[in-house]
């Protein structure tokens, strides 16, 4: 799951600074709480593909 976590990060955007890096590889502190909420968004995402509701990855 953590290679799959990995990819969801790297198409999301931080929006703590005016560097708008990928959640993958942030360049700054602000970055930890989008990291978390990204995390949590995909984790709900996750546990609703489980029922086979959704398919986030594909």
């Amino acid at each position: 799951m953590e290679e799959e976590l990995k990819k969801f990060l790297e198409k999301q955007t931080c929006i703590g600074c005016y560097n708008h890096c990928q959640l993958s590889n942030p360049n700054c502190g602000r970055s930890k709480i989008f990291i978390q909420e990204a995390t949590e968004k995909f984790n709900n995402m996750k546990s609703q593909d489980k029922f086979g509701t959704r398919n986030i990855l594909n």
